[in-house]
């Protein structure tokens, strides 16, 4: 475990036997830094599931020892801090700083029984209230969100509507946990969309790290059956996407198209495969669907979720409709790496060419809990050695999230790294 400050934040993270061993090895490191002045009034915490059961516990431990009344979090099951993760193991991440009062505002407002967002229609109301009166003072730049997949309502319609009211920026992530899947907003809380509006004073810059590459041309879906897709391009589906595969494995052979499918015709089992051909995809292959309709590089990864030969249709998960466009992608470890190291380094860029310096205060990290329980041959800690490396020692704590969220959408196998400047 190890300690890290800027001017205005501090962080620390820790693996423990369990929440209090955990709570008490942060707490000690973080309380080393703390001055009479320093004005902190912020947290950011995040907790393994494996002390789930134990939230409510270690931010009343937290809030009391810290002093410090502002909390916002999630369980996850993997935690991050500067150059480290902790995966599948009892440990917390915690980040603690300051900003202007006037410049925040955590929702929800309010709390019955220790929970947020259990149906209770005053509570409800007393929320929607605290959020007006804030919104009619401020215009948020950034609204950091965490939020239940399990919640009894789908979240998503939730942030698109907050996009709408706000106009501000949503970035978070979705809890992921084997067990409660808690959130924290000054309270533990369930079944809820939480987090913490940030106004224009407080100065941030975000990236989206995709973790695939696309290996086929953009396609449109011309017929389709709620998540089906059973024409691409007016084509067969699945012909459509077998011959993509055919074009990106003939590029790797070094083969024409057809020297490729000629080759593939005196291979009558799997076995008799050239080596070659065996490792042509190292990774998974899944669906993407484009976010504008311009730009390839910004797109929501969707699994492919079933393949009908005989009526030659793909099922991806997420309902599709004829006119959408899709493409498909490969997750290997070479794509994750290479783009997390090439969105680092054009955001470390865009805020030198925005403000003349590199200096954040701070960061969260939001990664897919894909990457932390990567099948891959990655060290536990390629992502977070690799964002030190490259943004420096910055105070930041964060989770592996069951969901990414950037601008109000869900995406998957994506990292979004948060910098407070």
């Amino acid at each position: 475990m190890s300690l890290f400050t800027s001017t205005q934040f501090a962080s620390a993270a820790a693996c423990g036997t369990d929440w209090r061993d955990t709570s008490k090895n942060i707490l000690e490191k973080l309380e080393a830094v703390r001055t009479e002045n320093d004005k902190f009034n912020f947290g950011f915490l995040y907790i393994s599931d494996h002390l789930a059961d134990d939230a409510g516990s270690i931010l009343n431990l937290f809030r009391s020892v810290m002093h410090i009344d502002n909390w916002i979090g999630s369980v996850g099951m993997g935690i991050v801090g500067c150059g480290e993760a902790y995966i599948d193991q009892p440990a917390v991440s915690a980040l603690i700083g300051r900003f202007p009062e006037e410049d925040f505002c955590i929702f929800p407002k309010v709390h019955v029984d220790g929970a947020f967002g259990r149906g209770d229609q005053d509570g409800k109301e007393n929320t929607q209230q605290a959020i007006k009166d804030w919104l009619g003072a401020n215009d948020p730049m950034l609204t950091f969100v965490h939020c239940d997949p399990m919640a009894e309502d789908d979240p998503i319609p939730t942030l698109q509507e907050l996009e709408r009211v706000t106009g501000g920026f949503i970035v978070g992530g979705l809890t992921s946990s084997r067990g409660a899947h808690i959130q924290i907003a000054n309270a533990a809380c369930e079944n809820s969309v939480s987090g913490c509006f940030f106004s224009q004073g407080v100065n941030v810059a975000t990236m989206l790290s995709q973790g695939c590459e696309p290996i086929s041309d953009m396609h449109t879906i011309t017929k389709a059956d709620y998540n089906v897709i059973e024409e691409l391009d007016g084509h067969n589906a699945l012909e459509v996407f077998q011959q993509d595969l055919k074009k990106i494995a003939a590029e790797r052979t070094g083969h024409t198209e057809k020297v490729f499918e000629e080759k593939l015709k005196t291979i009558d089992y799997p076995e008799q495969a050239p080596d070659e051909y065996k490792t042509l995809f190292k990774g998974q292959i899944h669906a993407a669907i484009p976010v504008s309709l311009s730009d390839q590089k910004d797109y929501m990864v969707r699994n492919l979720t079933g393949i009908e030969p005989a009526e030659g249709s793909i099922a991806i998960s997420q309902p599709i409709y004829a006119g959408d466009r899709v493409l498909f992608v490969e997750r290997g470890e070479h794509s994750v790496t290479s783009d997390l190291s090439r969105s680092l380094l054009a955001l470390r860029e865009r805020v030198q060419n925005t403000y003349g310096t590199f200096e954040p205060k701070g960061a969260i990290y939001v990664s897919c809990i894909a990457r932390g329980f990567s099948e891959f041959q990655h060290p536990k800690n390629y992502e977070m050695d690799l964002i030190r490396e490259i943004i420096g020692s910055v105070p930041l704590a964060g989770f592996y999230a069951g969901g990414e969220i950037n601008n109000s959408r869900l995406y998957s196998y994506t990292g979004i790294l948060t910098l407070f400047l």
